[in-house]
């Protein structure tokens, strides 16, 4: 993001490249395309990333004395900043469309050095190494203004407007050039595609800012109409719009055969489970041919044992690095709002060709669940994986993650995977009961009658143990269970308001889960992902008081619907 907060340039700017919706803002410093995402730095380019394949930072530092910010900004064309420094003025665009990236400085400072460098994807500077080694980098200096890096079956292609000096290593390709310059980069699955790709962007830039103006003007052009006339709130919708609209994606890639949307192109280069489930409820309103579009990977790169996967990387090495799997995906799955997003996408528009899919491929998830994560065989579905869970490093899993520990061989005797004690859990839960009425739903609407009626049965023994195990009467909330014994997680969150979501909390529990809202959880921006009574509540921490917006849709709409009104409270349902 940089040092600047974003905000508002004058509302919507005319920009003079698009002819449609525009929006400008200052602050911002991320530019996107399809792959290629870039993130500036104070002065020059910060990052740059092709999509989980290179990874080049810094990728264009500007190196010069005196460098003081005259003027930036940020439009749907692209970025633009002027300096003043020793000597004169430099002034910077850049852009990002496709699968290319340019990057222009110019001016009459002097003096000026830009240092840039090129390597594959990597967790860490520590393991670039084994990171190059396990995608198969290589690079290769063709004249004197051109690179061309390999890794894991793409190609990157930088293409400077001036000779530089370049140093090639076994991980990474390092540059360094003098005065004003023009680079572009841009990947692709061979080498000439990729530098054909590149040379376009650099022969004439000012029809590539064009071309990304046109791309993202159009595509915002489409979005409904925000929910109030306010200028802060139009201002608001469009630009999460573009955040959404731009993420999206489509690769070259035997899992990923459809386009779908990264959580951030900046940060989370692949396809997430419930992510996309959000993405396609968002989508829905907006394209529901997207919509179906979103969950479709989804679908086909569910396994023969009925698991969904959590997550389908583009690269196979940042998989087998992170996960230590020789595959796309690794052995868990992630919180089940994938029959929550099917069930709006058919709301919209009934589509028998894609309700069959979806309920087939639901189905097997469904026994997946039953057969893999219910050990005891009690109807309610455990994590085993805190990262399964889509609250990564929740306090809810603090005390299972230390039993795991302190005894290993007890848990993995079930679940040989395990990297926490099971726990069954109440949003998990919540959602397996929903995601069984929707294919009771479905099974009835695709004439499927006797299916319909076991998926409604198993929905409601759900409910029932549900509100068997996870309701604690004398504090008025439910806490998931260890597996084991059905103790309670004496742990306040707000996967507790799922329940009303769900239609499982009574209408008297109801009442008294709002209460704990409005007290436990009325933070500065409500719904902090632990409640800020427990003495680990951390209001920067990741899971561990943060608010998450799509906690908040789900506690919103499930206030709704109990239509609970909180006494003293300006908020009703």
């Amino acid at each position: 993001m940089g040092s600047l907060p974003i905000r508002w340039a004058q509302g919507f700017l005319p920009d003079p490249l698009c002819s449609g919706v525009a929006l400008a803002l200052h602050g911002k410093r991320e530019l996107c395309g399809n792959l290629v995402a870039a993130v500036m730095a104070s002065a020059g380019v910060e990052r740059l990333f092709f999509g989980e394949f290179f990874r080049c930072e810094p990728f264009a530092l500007v190196k010069v004395e005196g460098l003081q910010t005259l003027t930036e900004t940020w439009d749907l064309s692209g970025f633009r900043r002027v300096f003043a420094c020793k000597g004169g003025y430099l002034r910077e665009e850049a852009a990002a469309y496709g699968d290319a990236f340019i990057y222009s400085l110019s001016g009459s400072a002097r003096g000026v050095r830009v240092e840039g460098s090129i390597a594959p994807s990597y967790w860490s500077r520590e393991q670039l190494t084994e990171a190059a080694r396990l995608s198969g980098f290589r690079a290769e200096v063709p004249d004197p203004c051109t690179v061309i890096a390999h890794s894991e079956g793409f190609y990157l292609a930088v293409k400077l407007s001036a000779p530089a000096c370049f140093d090639v290593g076994e991980a990474e390709v390092r540059f360094e050039v003098s005065g004003s310059i023009a680079i572009a980069a841009a990947g692709a699955r061979s080498s000439s595609a990729a530098l054909n790709l590149a040379e376009e962007a650099l022969g004439d830039l000012l029809a590539f800012l064009g071309r990304r103006a046109e791309w993202l003007s159009g595509a915002l052009a489409r979005a409904p109409p925000p929910p109030a006339r306010e200028r802060k709130v139009r201002e608001l919708w469009r630009y999460c719009w573009y955040v959404l609209l731009s993420n999206r994606c489509i690769v070259d890639h035997p899992v990923l055969r459809k386009p779908f949307t990264m959580p951030s192109k900046y940060v989370f280069r692949h396809q997430w489970l419930w992510d996309s489930a959000f993405h396609a409820i968002v989508l829905s309103t907006y394209d529901v041919e997207l919509a179906k579009e979103e969950l479709l990977n989804l679908f086909h790169a569910q396994k023969p044992d009925g698991r969904i996967p959590h997550e389908i990387f583009l690269s196979k090495a940042m998989c087998r690095a992170f996960w230590s799997v020789d595959d796309y995906s690794p052995w868990t799955t992630q919180p089940p709002v994938l029959a929550v997003a099917v069930e709006r996408i058919l709301e919209k528009r009934f589509d028998e060709k894609f309700a069959k899919l979806a309920y087939e491929s639901l189905a097997k998830y469904d026994r997946w669940f039953s057969e893999r994560r219910d050990a005891d065989r009690d109807g309610l579905a455990a994590y085993i994986d805190y990262l399964e869970s889509g609250w990564d490093d929740s306090v809810r899993w603090d005390n299972a993650r230390d039993r795991l520990e302190l005894d290993p061989g007890k848990y993995r005797a079930a679940y040989p995977e395990a990297r926490m004690a099971p726990v069954e859990a109440v949003d998990l839960n919540s959602l397996l009961y929903l995601q069984r009425l929707i294919l009771s739903k479905l099974a009835t609407r695709l004439g499927r009658g006797e299916e319909s009626e076991e998926w409604r049965r198993f929905a409601e023994a759900t409910a029932v143990k549900v509100r068997e195990l996870m309701w604690d009467e004398r504090s008025g909330f439910y806490y998931d269970v260890y597996e084991e014994d059905h103790s309670k997680v004496m742990v306040k969150t707000p996967a507790a308001f799922l329940t009303m979501f769900a239609g499982i909390a009574e209408q008297d529990q109801a009442e008294r889960l709002v209460e704990h809202l409005y007290s436990d959880f009325w933070t500065t921006f409500p719904l902090p992902t632990v409640s800020r009574d427990d003495p680990k509540y951390d209001p920067r921490g990741y899971w561990r008081g943060r608010s998450w917006v799509n906690l908040v849709w789900f506690t919103i709409l499930g206030v709704g619907q109990v239509r609970v009104q909180h006494r003293g409270s300006r908020t009703s349902a």
